[in-house]
Order: structure tokens, then C-alpha cells, then sequence
């Protein structure tokens, strides 16, 4: 099946394609100029025979004594036969015959000579059809046969009989010889198709060379394809060629390139993940183990029980942040659509400010929520996307700020939208990290002793993206000389007259 795939496949169809279009090509050019060919020509024999004879062919011959010459043939023949002679080598030395009709409707010769078939031979017998038919119309005729053209021109001269003088019509019978133009014509076909086996051949000779090697490069593209089906290593060949097969080639070597780094990313998020989980679920073992054996002693330690039991449920929160953060990034991979609805900032701000009210309380540190005017901040966005990202924020900024200390929400309106600017005073982030930290599992060197996992801020920053935002970290200012400042952009979006929408927990 692969044998006749490859002689009768995608191969043959494209070499039997290009040959048969250069048939078809061939034929309708033999059709459209061989066959008319022969007809151009003696068309343009017939101009060119008109063009010889001039516009007064019959002048030397009006000037002739012919009344006398048909009563007496032998007394002016020399003059005569000078004429047509004459006329004769103007228009390529053919024949030349001048003559006027018997009663009985009979053409004949003015002036017999001898010889005159001899001359005639080259054109074929002739009854002379286009001279009746000039004498009965009394007009010129031009025609052609398959050996000669010719063309009859009829004039009157008047002859005395008796006392009177009869009006005679002549006509002047001119045969030009085109023996020669079916033997061109018969070179140039026989030329044209030499041509034309030439071109088919050659034809051939390129196509399958051209389709063959066409099919190898679809079949090393279709091994590719076959080898990432199977999961195994795939080795895109490098074709650097200006066509539609090379372009496949350069996407799928591209696409090969995003599935290695999606694989890696993969295989890092998986080995990430792992040690991530790994290590607070030992701690949490460890520490439920030795919380069970304070129990199961006769004498507890209750102090130390609920030490264990704090760092216990500790762990238990980190495992539940991680499990959120990996929820979420799920979420933003599956490309789920977010809504895209007015949200009041200070409102959703106020609500999600309250879920930290309890640890900020207990380390001293104090939010406070500023707005930059008296009026509501309005934007365009996912309600719950919006406060994930400012929880993701809050948290960071209580996790880095030292006791104490002071976070500052401000909420503001820009040129064409809307922003959540979080402050803290915590050790702040250095130049070499700006982008780094927006990695999934990428954080800071500086993290004031406070474990995390590295996806809030990726996950706040694909968020914002996906809601046609951004989330940026502030350079430094005389204001704000130390700690973090990350703001959260986002479209405007106008008042609306309804009440604010609530907040997704």
C-alpha cells in the first residue's frame, strides 16, 4: 500500500497535474493559432496582391486599342503582352489574363499566346468563376484557393461598330501563386510540436523531481506529527524554503519550541507543586505526631500541645493558600471567561480590608484606605477577580511589613481608568527582581523570613491581563522612599445608577 501511495499518491497527482495542464495548454494553443494559420496567411496574401496591384490596376490597359485587338488579335498582341507582363512582374511574376465574355456568357482570352497553361500550371486549372462574377456585378472580387489567390477586376471601354459605339466590359483575371503556404504551414506544425514534446518532456523531467521532493518534505512534517502523537522526542527539520510547505514547517518547529517550554513549565510547576506540598505536610506530620504523643502522655504538656496545635493549624493554612493559588492558576490556564461588569472600588476595596482586620490587628500593623477625591472609583472588570488580586496584594504587604508598621490603599482615576495602589514599608524589592517576582514560583531574595509559594503575584498579574489590565510595581519615589508599591490598572467604566456589586468571596 505505502509503494503505490508513493508512485500513484500525492507524487503522481501533482506530476499528472502539471502534465495534463501543459497538455491542455499545448492543445489550446495548437487550436487557436495552427488552425487559423493557414487562413492568415492567404488572407494576407490576398492584401498583399491588392497592395501590389496599386490603385489604378487597369490604367495600362484602358490606354490599349483592345476593340481592335479582339477584332484583330494579331495586330496589337506585343502591346498587350508588354501590359500584362508588366502587371505581372509588379505582383511576383504570376499570371496576368485579360479578357471579356462571348454572348453565350463564354471568358476568353483577348490574346491567345501559346504557352499559356504552361504559365497557369502553378495555380491549378481555371474556369475563372471570379471573373463571371465580376462582369455580371461590375465589381472587384477578391478570393483564394487552396493553391492561388486572386482577384477579378471588371472596367468598360467603349468600341465603334459600325456608326455606333458599344460599351465592352473587360475584366483583368490576376492569379498569384500560394503553393508555398501549406508547406509553411506545415513546417510551423511540425515545429510546434517539436516544441510541444520538447516542453511535455521537459514537463516530466521537472515535475517529478519537484512533486518528489515536495512528498519528502510532507512525509519528515506528517514523521513529526506522528511522533508527537506518540509522546515521543519530536525533531523538526529545518526547512528555510519560501513556500507554504516551509512556513508549515517553521510553525510546527515553533510550536515545538512552546510545547518544550510548556513542558518544562510543566515539569517545573509539578516539581515545584511537590516540594511546595511536601514540606508543610511533613512539618504538619511531624508536628500532629508529637502533639499525639503529648496527648497519649499522663502528664500533657498543654502549653506545648497548643504550640503544636498554632503551628499546626498554621501549616494547615499555608496547605489551603497553596491549594487556592493552584485552583486559581488552573482557572487562568482553562482560559475561563471572567465578567466584565462596573465595579465601585471603595466599596469592594472596604470589604475585602475587613477579612485582614484580625491579623493586622494582632502584629500592630494599620490599613488605612485613602481615595484621591470624594466621589466613587468606578471600574470595568471581574468583581472577584478584582479583590483576589487585592487580597493577593494585602497579604504579601502584611507578610513583608514589619511590626508596626503602615499599608496604605489608594484608590484613584486615571486617564481612561482606574487604580489600586498598595504601599507598604516592608524590605521592598530589588531592581534585579522587578519581573522575576510576576514568575509562577519565582520570589524575592528579601522576604523578611516569610514562607510563600511565588503565585500570588503571577496569578494577580495574569488576572489583571485577562481583564484587559495591568498589575505593575511602582519605582520608588521621595514619598515613598522604601517598601513596595504595586498598583492595579484597570478600564474605567461609568456610573452606573444601580448600587454597587457585591463582592465574591
Amino acid at each position: 500500500m505505502g509503494r503505490f501511495r508513493g508512485a500513484f499518491g500525492l507524487r503522481g497527482r501533482i506530476a499528472g497535474a502539471v502534465f495534463l495542464s501543459a497538455v491542455v495548454t499545448l492543445a489550446v494553443a495548437a487550436v487557436a493559432l495552427l488552425g487559423p494559420l493557414e487562413h492568415s496567411l492567404r488572407s494576407a496574401e490576398i492584401k498583399s496582391l491588392h497592395k501590389s496591384l496599386g490603385k489604378h490596376p487597369t490604367a495600362a490597359f484602358r490606354r490599349l486599342p483592345l476593340c481592335t485587338i479582339v477584332t484583330d488579335p494579331h495586330g496589337e498582341q506585343r502591346k498587350l503582352g508588354a501590359a500584362e507582363s508588366h502587371l505581372a512582374g509588379q505582383i511576383g511574376g504570376q499570371a496576368v489574363v485579360l479578357g471579356t465574355f462571348t454572348p453565350n456568357g463564354t471568358y476568353f482570352r483577348a490574346l491567345p499566346r501559346t504557352g499559356d497553361n504552361d504559365e497557369l500550371a502553378d495555380i491549378g486549372p481555371d474556369n475563372y468563376p471570379d471573373a463571371v462574377q465580376a462582369y455580371r456585378t461590375g465589381e472587384s472580387v477578391a478570393s483564394a484557393t487552396a493553391v492561388a489567390v486572386r482577384r477579378a477586376i471588371p472596367f468598360s471601354k467603349e468600341c465603334p461598330v459600325g456608326t455606333q459605339h458599344v460599351k465592352t466590359t473587360y475584366v483583368l483575371a490576376v492569379r498569384k501563386s500560394i503553393a508555398e503556404i501549406p508547406a509553411v504551414v506545415h513546417v510551423v506544425r511540425r515545429a510546434f510540436f517539436d516544441a510541444a514534446l520538447a516542453a511535455l518532456a521537459l514537463t516530466l523531467l521537472l515535475g517529478i523531481p519537484l512533486s518528489g521532493r515536495l512528498v519528502r518534505r510532507l512525509r519528515r512534517l506528517r514523521e513529526v506529527a506522528i511522533d508527537a502523537a506518540r509522546d515521543a522526542p519530536m525533531i523538526v527539520p529545518v526547512d528555510n524554503a519560501a513556500d507554504e510547505v516551509g512556513d508549515l514547517a517553521r510553525a510546527l518547529h515553533s510550536m515545538q519550541q512552546q510545547l518544550q517550554i510548556q513542558e518544562e513549565a510543566r515539569r517545573s510547576f509539578v516539581a515545584t507543586a511537590s516540594h511546595e506540598l511536601r514540606t508543610p505536610l511533613a512539618s504538619l506530620d511531624g508536628m500532629l505526631e508529637l502533639l499525639g504523643e503529648d496527648l497519649r502522655d499522663v502528664s500533657p504538656d498543654i502549653e506545648d500541645a497548643r504550640a503544636l496545635l498554632d503551628r499546626a493549624r498554621a501549616q494547615s493554612r499555608r496547605l489551603g493558600r497553596l491549594a487556592a493559588d493552584l485552583l486559581d492558576l488552573s482557572r487562568i490556564d482553562a482560559q475561563i471567561q471572567l465578567r466584565s461588569e462596573p465595579v465601585e472600588l471603595g466599596e469592594l476595596s472596604r470589604a475585602v480590608l475587613a477579612e485582614f482586620e484580625l491579623g493586622s490587628v494582632e502584629r500592630g500593623i494599620q490599613i488605612d484606605l485613602e481615595a484621591d477625591g470624594e466621589h466613587a472609583v468606578w471600574a470595568l472588570g471581574d468583581p472577584g477577580s478584582i479583590a483576589r488580586i487585592l487580597r493577593i496584594l494585602l497579604d504579601n504587604a502584611l507578610r513583608m511589613s514589619p511590626p508596626d508598621a503602615r499599608i496604605a490603599v489608594l484608590l484613584a482615576e486615571s486617564r481612561g481608568g482606574a487604580r489600586i495602589t498598595v504601599s507598604d514599608e516592608g524590605p521592598g524589592v530589588e531592581p534585579a527582581e522587578r519581573e522575576a517576582i510576576f514568575e509562577r514560583f519565582s520570589r524575592g531574595k528579601d522576604t523578611a523570613g516569610q514562607a510563600g509559594f511565588g503565585l500570588g503575584l503571577a496569578i494577580g498579574r495574569e488576572l489583571a491581563q485577562r481583564m484587559d489590565g495591568e498589575l505593575v510595581l511602582e519605582d520608588s519615589s521621595e514619598l515613598h522612599p522604601a517598601g513596595a508599591r504595586f498598583t492595579l490598572c484597570l478600564p474605567a467604566a461609568l456610573t452606573p445608577d444601580s448600587d454597587p456589586v457585591a463582592v465574591a468571596s
